[in-house]
């Protein structure tokens, strides 16, 4: 078994002695992927959820300045 410090986790290292390259990985927490893929899951469906919200603001918002816009031209005509 080989150590690796909390802060190489994720990333590539390479061994001191031969030079050979890994992916620093903890398998116990490679074990309960299920979990820490639904909870990504729903943080993506929020995310969406309040991009959306977002957008239909925006447009919305876009179709009230409009009027005051035409409104404001037509006066200075």
């Amino acid at each position: 078994m080989l150590r690796i410090g909390v802060r190489l986790l994720g990333q590539r290292v390479y061994c001191q002695h031969c030079g050979g390259g890994f992916r620093a990985t903890d398998e116990t927490l490679e074990e309960d992927e299920g979990p820490l893929r639904a909870m990504e899951q729903i943080q993506e469906n929020r995310i969406e959820r309040l991009l959306e919200r977002a957008a239909e603001a925006i447009g919305n918002s876009l179709k009230v300045e409009q009027p005051q816009e035409e409104e404001i031209s037509q006066e200075t005509v």
